[in-house]
């Protein structure tokens, strides 16, 4: 099994070129892995954006800790790490236009490299933050990456061309930080998980896990990704 600073390790090392801004406090970043039936294919997210937005809104680029609770672990990691991605990065793309139109101009991670693509669609760019997010926030809290971009970025191709580049390459090892991220179980989501029959091991249930936020349990038959903050 890959090691979680092996990983930090190939992620710093497969990207050189444009440093990334001093970060602040650690900010814990839970996410629930909600499973909606038997199959272990078949479950959603909820993310809690709140303090991560909370910090952004003021202006500071906070060290995201990511923590993942789930009721099993049983399901395959690369299609949990794709469909992680791609739905941390619609509610990350949702929670920067709701910031675009507060009355406080977006800074922090939300509104990073903004005024230097300004011509590119917020839907590329928020792709390319997301991804950056993840990358901070998979990196097992050892060095922080130093840079994010591939060489082409100087390579005299249009800064469309240059992004697209950059979401594909960070897109690779997001994915493989996520295959390889601790599954925390917890046993309320367990519980959940296997309310229609059969159980699963229990052997590796958190027992002194605290208990679910009272917004998770309003929403855990709901079937849907979303961050409710």
């Amino acid at each position: 099994m890959i090691k979680p600073s092996d990983i930090a390790s190939r992620i710093k090392n497969a990207l050189p070129d444009i440093s990334i801004p001093t970060l602040g406090r650690e900010v814990k970043l839970p996410v629930y892995v909600i499973h909606n039936s038997l199959d272990s294919e078949d479950y959603f997210f909820i993310f809690d954006f709140e303090q991560f937005v909370e910090q952004t809104r003021a202006g500071v680029f906070v060290r995201p800790a990511l923590t993942v609770w789930s009721g099993r672990s049983d399901f395959r990691r690369s299609l949990f790490a794709r469909q992680f991605r791609e739905s941390f990065a619609r509610e990350f793309d949702i929670a920067r236009a709701q910031l675009a139109h507060s009355d406080k101009k977006p800074r922090g991670w939300f509104g990073f490299l903004s005024g230097t693509f300004l011509e590119l669609r917020g839907a590329n760019l928020s792709a390319f933050l997301a991804n950056l997010v993840l990358l901070v926030a998979t990196s097992a809290g050892t060095k922080v990456l130093s840079h994010i971009l591939p060489k082409s970025w100087l390579s005299g191709k249009s800064d469309t061309s240059k992004l697209e580049e950059s979401i594909e390459a960070t897109q690779s090892k997001v994915d493989v930080a996520l295959e390889n991220i601790q599954i925390r179980l917890h046993e309320e989501l367990y519980n959940h998980a296997y309310r229609d029959g059969g159980r699963g091991k229990r052997a590796q249930l958190e027992y002194d896990a605290w208990p679910l936020p009272g917004y998770v349990r309003q929403h855990l038959n709901d079937g849907a990704s979303g961050a409710w903050w």
